[in-house]
């Protein structure tokens, strides 16, 4: 059965869509498009231009690519991704219709404020935009645009599969649950944008034949550390929805 997979923004959670992409997989469907933004995208982008789950699990757990974030004077933000570039460049196709799977990227132009969704043009510095998180990363420029997380507007991107062929399954990694203690200034920043996309991603999942929300209240947005946990409620997860509709 053919698949078009959306995968939400949401951190070290979207290492979840990893263990969803390898349960798909067992379970004998076939993935025929990824539309995703931030963490979705980043694990479209590996999966879409052939990486299987296994490696993607490899690069994460190998820990370079946290050497590519160079903190820098917070003038746009904190961090920058100008250094992620070469990272990705090396192990990414130059451009999104170069992938093996075709491939959406959401990101949105701070400048106009529009949602945009790339299936053509520069991968690397779009996907970088796509991945930066307002606050904390500097916005990525490319061509007249100036790009930012597309998860901002639209976390859950399903518009650009919704013509196309096949099971449309959404994978939202963001569960929604309540916290008791606010303890610094960061914490705020990224808590302010859970809750500024929980509404886009609610009249989204309507659009869907189905949703996978892994069981992560327990992990957050930075538990890089808990990769193979992570990845495991993912494959858990779509195994237990998804086994009926292979048969």
């Amino acid at each position: 059965m053919k698949v078009n997979l959306v995968l939400s923004g949401g951190a070290a959670r979207g290492i979840a869509h990893i263990g969803v992409i390898k349960a798909l997989e067992e379970l004998g469907f076939e993935i025929k498009a990824v539309s995703g933004v931030s963490a979705g995208a980043l694990v479209g982008a590996f999966y879409c231009s052939g990486y299987t789950p296994e490696e993607m699990l490899k690069i994460i757990k190998s820990k370079e690519w946290l050497r590519y974030l160079k903190p820098v004077f917070p003038k746009l933000g904190f961090i920058s991704l100008r250094e992620a570039s070469r990272f990705l460049s090396k192990k990414l196709p130059a451009d999104i219709k170069d992938t093996k799977k075709k491939l959406f990227i959401g990101a949105v132009d701070i400048k106009s404020g529009n949602t945009i969704y790339f299936d053509e043009g520069a991968l690397v510095p779009i996907l970088l935009g796509s991945c930066a998180l307002p606050g904390i990363f500097e916005p990525v420029k490319y061509k007249e645009y100036l790009l930012i997380d597309g998860g901002i507007t639209n976390n859950l991107p399903v518009e650009p599969v919704l013509p196309l062929e096949g099971l449309i399954v959404g994978v939202n990694v963001n569960p929604s649950v309540s916290i008791e203690k606010v303890n610094s200034i960061f914490q705020i920043i990224v808590r302010s944008f859970l809750l500024a996309v929980r509404s886009n991603v609610d009249k989204r999942k309507e659009l869907c034949h189905i949703i996978i929300e892994p069981d992560l209240n327990n992990y957050s947005l930075f538990s890089i550390t808990k990769v193979e946990e992570i990845y495991r409620m993912g494959y858990k997860k779509t195994m237990e929805i998804m086994k009926a509709y292979a048969k």
